[in-house]
């Protein structure tokens, strides 16, 4: 029996679903998307009795992109462990950027994904890292003195800074919540405030494309 995956009808479904994620303001990578649709069509099939390929008649794109949604949503339990989800980017346009400027984001995002991998926010971590990349990619540009980092890359800079500075205040997350104070306590009481300026930075360097 054929790979369900690789049927025409399959396909046209996992298209129709990726655009309503698209309409939700989200990107996420195209396997998720495929094998938590998979998933759906076999569990169908089952209850149902029947062959997948007569299950794809009753899969509603809206609600897989609903639950994919649900899952990903930072309220969600078990978020954290979400991958692959990212907020869609409306704008393509590049923000002319000093390299040195870039510094400071760089530094606060590996800041980030030091505080998210160790605090178990694996989603959050690599997220962090993607941006890292990105804007990495950005510099070595040699075309110019400035960096063309995509407006979406700061955009996504600044709210993960911004959700790791409310994490270490909120849920206490820690840069070593080993449960011995051998200095984490006062470093931590200290990175939100230099975390939300270097998103204020962010988001200043982003702004500079609209005047």
């Amino acid at each position: 029996m054929a790979d369900i995956k690789n049927t025409q009808g399959f396909k046209a479904l996992l298209a129709q679903t990726e655009a309503e994620l698209l309409t939700r303001g989200l990107d996420v990578v195209p396997v998720g998307v495929r094998n938590v649709l998979a998933h759906a069509v076999n569990t169908v099939a089952e209850r149902m009795d029947i062959q997948p390929r007569s299950a794809l008649r009753y899969i509603d794109p809206s609600v897989i992109a609903d639950k994919i949604a649900k899952a990903g949503a930072e309220s969600t339990e078990g978020a954290e462990g979400a991958h692959g989800i990212r907020p869609f980017r409306l704008d393509n346009r590049t923000v002319p950027t000093d390299r040195c400027v870039t510094g400071r984001p760089l530094m606060a995002l590996a800041q980030a994904a030091k505080y998210a991998t160790t605090n178990g926010d694996s989603r959050t971590a690599q997220h962090a890292i993607d941006l890292i990349c990105e804007i990495g990619s950005a510099i070595a540009e040699l075309d110019s003195d400035l960096a063309p980092v995509p407006a979406g890359v700061l955009d996504e800079t600044a709210q993960v800074l911004d959700r790791v500075a409310d994490k270490i205040e909120k849920d206490g997350w820690s840069v070593c919540p080993c449960g011995e104070d051998h200095g984490q306590v006062r470093a931590d009481a200290a990175v939100p405030a230099v975390m939300r300026d270097d998103a204020a930075l962010v988001r200043t360097v982003r702004a500079s494309i609209d005047r």
